[in-house]
């Protein structure tokens, strides 16, 4: 079974905890997956969210993984053993998650100077740059993006639904997250508010 990634993806080479014993496709892959998350959205998007100091933890941000893909990988919400680009090594993940986790607490503390938007987009580079688990990441990371910027009363983007294809909207989008790499959070900004965030 080979399954096909668009430019700057993380692949899935280790197909063992492939929980549907009935995929044999990407786009069959592509669905159990996005059923999943579909339900993952209902369940820490759709309704109401509690501000950030009260959930934005290592282990709500494991749950939340967990439900978004626990139908289908066995690896959900755990963090990964091996090496991805992007990613820190995975020795440093814990400690790299705490610290995002200890910045947010400090941003929703005092006033740090940045608009909702500008940290939700650090809280989103961040995730994707550390790359806690071995596959997901983009996508969960949007969603706790989502739910950061919900937690503060604004109005979260429309994430174009072509981002897991080759086309403008993915080069843009990876455009943004590599300018983030350079700490200019600027451009993942302006792509969230163009997506409709406010």
């Amino acid at each position: 079974m080979k399954f096909f990634y668009p430019e700057d993806a993380t692949p899935i080479d280790d197909i063992s905890g492939l929980k549907p014993n009935w995929v044999r496709t990407q786009e069959e892959l592509n669905q159990v997956e996005a059923e999943n998350v579909s339900d993952a959205i209902d369940k820490y998007l759709i309704k109401a969210v509690k501000l950030p100091q009260s959930w934005f933890n290592v282990p709500t941000l494991n749950e939340i993984h967990r439900a978004m893909f626990f139908d289908v990988w066995d690896w959900a919400g755990k963090f990964r053993t091996a090496q991805t680009i992007p990613g820190l090594k995975p020795y440093q993940i814990p400690e790299a998650l705490e610290s995002l986790c200890r910045d947010v607490q400090f941003w929703c503390s005092k006033d740090s100077g940045m608009a909702p938007i500008e940290q939700a987009a650090q809280v989103h580079h961040r995730l994707v740059w550390i790359h806690p688990y071995p596959n997901g990441n983009g996508r969960f990371s949007r969603l706790v993006a989502d739910r950061y910027l919900k937690a503060w009363k604004c109005k979260v983007p429309y994430w174009p639904t072509d981002l897991g294809e080759n086309g403008q909207h993915r080069k843009d989008y990876i455009a943004a997250l590599k300018k983030g790499d350079r700490g200019d959070y600027k451009p993942l900004v302006l792509y969230m508010m163009k997506c409709g965030a406010k």
